[in-house]
């Protein structure tokens, strides 16, 4: 049985196919050339093509990274619309918001972890986390709003979750802190169940309380658990089951 000759449609399938082909080899001989030249050339002082290179690379980094800021805030504007419903709040139009300096991100603090609440007792007795909402080109911003805190020991499995804090709108003057060095908000929560584990897994998620926008962060923090048989400071909430960030999203 012989084989029918190929229609043209399937001819230039084919003819297209080979040329995708070929063009990605020679994009890929190309990428490879540039990684050889870049690695033989930084054995020495960076050339002016390097340089320039460099800061290219840092300028599209950038964008990259403001890109990502307003994603997120374009999602938090989205999630606020939709979960508001048919309320009558009065809020600001998104022109009348794109015009004023809104919180676009969560940053930690370096002294986010573990805390010594109770100095009489051995080990840590809750955890403190220093956050402060940032704007739109990633700089922190004096934003008052609600918090969540949840605290993950992923160790434990299905009990991972090991806390639940909120602080709400009403308690933002007091959770927050803008003098010497220290700008932004402090939130202490101490041990509704104590980690077994010296890493515990944070989430906080912060409500704006202009746009009702909300954003989320995520940070492995290390802690030191209590004295085994300690008594928790203070019980979990029977209304919130043990889950992990994942099952808890």
């Amino acid at each position: 049985m012989t084989t029918p000759p190929p229609t043209p449609s399937t001819t230039f399938t084919t003819d297209a196919r080979r040329w995708a082909i070929a063009r990605f080899a020679r994009s890929a001989q190309a990428v490879a050339a540039a990684v050889l030249v870049a690695a033989v050339t930084g054995c020495g002082s960076p050339s002016k093509p390097n340089i320039e290179l460099r800061r290219q690379n840092a300028e599209l980094r950038a964008q990259v990274e403001q890109l990502q800021r307003d994603r997120d805030a374009h999602a938090a504007t989205i999630a606020a619309l939709e979960s508001r419903g048919t309320s009558t709040v009065t809020t600001l139009s998104s022109d009348r918001v794109g015009q004023l300096f809104t919180t676009h991100g969560l940053q930690f603090g370096r002294l986010t972890g573990g805390a010594d609440l109770d100095p009489k007792t051995p080990g840590e007795e809750g955890i403190k986390v220093y956050v402060v909402p940032t704007d739109g080109s990633g700089q922190p911003i004096k934003m008052a709003g609600a918090f969540l805190v949840e605290a993950f020991d992923l160790a434990q499995g299905d009990s991972a979750r090991i806390g639940r804090w909120e602080f709400p709108l009403e308690q933002a003057t007091r959770n927050w802190f803008g003098q010497a060095l220290l700008y932004g908000y402090v939130l202490q929560c101490p041990w509704q169940a104590p980690p077994r584990n010296a890493e515990v897994t944070l989430r906080v998620s912060f409500t704006d309380g202009l746009t009702q926008r909300q954003f989320t962060q995520q940070k492995v923090v290390k802690v030191t658990p209590p004295a085994a048989g300690a008594a928790s400071t203070a019980p979990a909430p029977a209304s919130h089951p043990a889950a992990s960030p994942a099952a808890s999203r």
